[in-house]
């Protein structure tokens, strides 16, 4: 597919630092990969590009699109972790939060106050943590990134001349502080991000980096709106939620598609009625030749997938959780965060209450955007079709008000019976299935 002009220009863009602002399902990471080649092409050598990305798989796929392995291509840790290890010969063993003896409330306090460069009130635990750590011969994931720093100050050892960062938005001060070491008076810059997608604030990541970036570096911002990956009524219910956001960068995504599927929301007594919905409705796209694989449930917390979870057992519907690589191809149930950076055919979400999506910690209005920024993350993973679902009790017999992202978003309540006139029971069984 040819790049359209928007792309275009950031491939061919000469200024040295840019900045990407990338709308959900804009191509982004072709942007990248067509660069990468163009200045190979160029006469740029292929061990002089860096690219960080934010997930191992992430990095694997955009190896894979480059085509050349003498690009760097790694997320921050890998990157980290290579360097102190084959360059700097340091000998460590990396901790597993699991085994560890502490709370994960606590281990979150801590990673949050090294990811803020120690700028954040120091955790209780902290000097406890540390002190078990050296006495085990371990490093954290932030110590990688905090030992690396340490190491490249005062010296000139990688001469990268261009550096990619991906997923931009989702980076905290202290990387942000590894790339300032990295950048030589020779590197040129590409940041890609989309503040409307930051949604790792608990852990201290923080979309005011995009604007420090710009700042700093003078960066040149280009901007990616056409979505090629949702309806238009998809997009239009995620453009209405997000505006509602204060943002510094404002943007509306743009439909590349001119196909007609339906969203809608639905209102189920209990988890129990939910879930019997929800099974038809899977029935419904399995004979709308929708492949299991190409379905996603995400929900703000697993708990809320509990009911669920045994209703596609005993319904004999295969499901992985938090993984592409289940034994099954079966349907994704996962969190929003878990399914950020994917796309599904269709997508289902649930726990649609006040309390649950929206949290119920929501107190400040900084945390407000961020919740609202997770239901826009929600709705662009998909394609097609789109349903938001909630119930008014819950397994205790709490009733929940609906969430007011339901209304925000614009997607239409719909009456059961009428979803039960739009849906007809379909088979597993292709021996059996019905098509209509």
């Amino acid at each position: 597919m040819i790049l359209n002009p928007e792309q275009q220009k950031v491939v061919d863009a000469n200024e040295r630092f840019l900045f990407l602002l990338a709308g959900a399902g804009s191509g982004k990471t072709r942007v990248i990969v067509e660069r990468i080649k163009h200045l190979i092409t160029q006469g740029i050598k292929p061990e002089e590009i860096l690219a960080i990305t934010f997930t191992r798989k992430a990095a694997s796929e955009m190896r894979h699109r480059v085509g050349n392995d003498q690009v760097h291509i790694h997320t921050f840790h890998q990157f980290c972790y290579m360097k102190l290890k084959d360059d700097f010969k340091m000998t460590f063993v990396m901790a597993e939060e699991e085994k560890l003896p502490f709370r994960r409330d606590e281990l979150l306090e801590v990673t949050r106050y090294k990811n803020s460069l120690y700028h954040r009130p120091k955790p209780s635990c902290y000097a406890r943590y540390q002190t078990h750590l050296e006495t085990f011969g371990l490093k954290d994931f932030d110590d990688l990134l905090i030992d690396m720093i340490r190491v490249l100050k005062g010296i000139s050892k990688y001469r990268y001349k261009y550096i990619f960062v991906d997923e931009f938005q989702d980076t905290n001060l202290l990387q942000y502080e590894l790339l300032k070491h990295l950048i030589t008076k020779e590197t040129s810059v590409l940041a890609v991000g989309d503040p409307d997608q930051s949604i790792y604030g608990f852990r201290g990541a923080s979309s005011n980096i995009i604007q420090l970036y710009v700042k700093s570096f003078h960066a040149k911002v280009y901007t990616l709106v056409t979505n090629y990956r949702s309806t238009p009524q998809i997009i239009d219910h995620a453009n209405r939620i997000i505006r509602r956001n204060e943002r510094t960068y404002q943007k509306n995504l743009i439909p590349h598609q001119s196909l007609s599927f339906h969203a809608y929301a639905m209102q189920h007594h209990n988890e129990d009625k939910e879930s019997e919905m929800i099974i038809r409705i899977l029935k419904y796209l399995k004979r709308e030749h929708i492949r299991l694989d190409q379905m996603a449930i995400l929900y703000r917390n697993h708990g809320r997938a509990y009911t669920l979870q045994n209703a596609l057992h005993e319904a004999s519907i295969p499901f992985q959780m938090d993984s592409q690589e289940g034994a099954e191809k079966g349907i994704h149930l996962m969190t929003i965060h878990q399914a950020k950076g994917l796309e599904f055919q269709a997508v289902i979400v649930i726990g649609l209450e006040h309390g649950v999506l929206p949290s119920i910690r929501t107190n400040r209005q900084s945390e407000a955007d961020e919740e609202r920024r997770l239901m826009f993350v929600a709705i662009t993973r998909a394609k097609h079709y789109l349903y938001l679902s909630h119930v008014t009790l819950n397994s205790a017999s709490h009733r929940f008000p609906s969430s007011q992202f339901i209304r925000e978003s614009g997607v239409k309540p719909i009456p059961k019976q009428v979803l039960n006139d739009i849906i007809s029971l379909g088979d597993f069984d292709d021996n059996q299935r019905t098509d209509g």
